[in-house]
């Protein structure tokens, strides 16, 4: 039996567990407030789109439109970071979120209200990727798995426990489904509080080139795909020209970006990562891991709801089994590759 180790090398920065803990509770809030922004409207979607005269393409893409761009601009904000400060990174993301966030509780359509959330999108890929930037900073390799678990509690808490927050806010008459939305916005303000108390990184820079072409077309491929899905059956056929250029269309778009991934100089999805046996089967699981989580906790809400008859806050509560079962595998998990140095068990 072999067993994969995780190397001890120091971090880019030297600081203390209490230094490190006191910048890490900016840093998770304002992950907090990024996850939160994707779970928070499940269990409000069927009244917030009722109210605004939507149709089941709607409730899919105010989700997805902000999981898309996250997804697109993340790689970019790790791009960013090699450019300038990352403590001014992401305190932009936390006020472009704030933005969008505001923006969004104001909306008066489906079409106003998924732009908006593309905004907010835009303000968690920064979250999320600089997260791990900031945390590969301050942490050693060896001492990641533990604040790590951290980052994977606060992650499990927000994307199980953010419909039951939304449910909640739905069934209070004094505040209405928009404040599904300006939840968040405390929450990001006290995080841009805390990180400039806390949060002291040197500003290390490096020649780093965007790969504007490769993440355009990569998102370009996945949009229309999505929009395919969503309007197949409704607007028309499975089986029709539509449908034939659409998936052609997307096909082409994702052959020009493998195109251009492999010539570019930095591409934002390097090819070569994907000869690794490890990387591809650990992409594939996160996959079906993010399948499984976020369509769990998106369309039980509806389920619950329209199936079951059950209110926005009870459908919270019915999903609340999820977040002790993730909470404790993420914290425990974390521990146990920092004590053993062991992240895999291969026979």
């Amino acid at each position: 039996m072999s067993q994969a180790t995780v190397p001890n090398q120091a971090p880019a920065v030297d600081m203390t567990h209490r230094q490190i803990l006191e910048a890490l509770s900016g840093l998770l809030l304002g992950m907090f407030v990024a996850i939160l922004s994707s779970t928070v409207v499940s269990n409000a979607l069927p009244r917030i789109i009722t109210e605004l005269h939507g149709g089941q393409s709607a409730y899919t893409w105010v989700v997805t439109s902000a999981l898309l761009a996250t997804t697109a601009t993340t790689p970019i904000w790790g791009k960013l970071a090699d450019l300038t400060s990352k403590k001014t990174l992401v305190q932009l993301s936390l006020a472009i979120y704030v933005l969008g966030s505001v923006l969004a509780g104001a909306a008066q359509g489906t079409g106003e209200l998924i732009a908006c959330r593309v905004l907010q999108g835009v303000g968690a890929g920064g979250l999320t990727a600089l997260a791990q930037v900031i945390m590969a900073t301050m942490i050693a390799p060896r001492e990641r798995g533990r604040y790590s678990g951290y980052l994977g509690a606060v992650m499990a808490v927000g994307t199980i426990g953010g419909p039951l927050i939304g449910g909640v806010i739905v069934d209070t008459s004094w505040l209405g489904w928009r404040w599904c939305f300006y939840v968040g916005v405390p929450f990001a303000i006290a995080a841009l509080v805390m990180l400039q108390k806390t949060l002291h990184l040197p500003v290390v820079k490096r020649k780093a080139q965007i790969d504007w072409w490769g993440a355009t077309l990569i998102t370009a491929a996945v949009s229309l795909l999505l929009i395919w899905v969503s309007l197949a059956g409704d607007q028309f056929a499975w089986a029709s020209w539509q449908t034939a250029a659409m998936v052609l269309g997307a096909l082409v778009l994702g052959a020009l970006a493998v195109r251009v991934e492999t010539r570019a100089a930095e591409p934002m999805i390097p090819p070569r990562l994907f000869r690794n046996r490890t990387i591809t089967l650990a992409v594939v699981a996160s996959i079906a891991v993010g399948v499984g989580m976020f369509g769990a906790s998106i369309f039980l809400g509806q389920y619950f709801q329209i199936s079951r008859g059950e209110s926005p806050t009870m459908s919270g509560l019915m999903t609340l089994p999820m977040i002790l079962g993730l909470l404790v595998a993420s914290t425990v998990g974390g521990r146990i590759i920092t004590r053993t140095g062991r992240w895999k068990r291969s026979w």
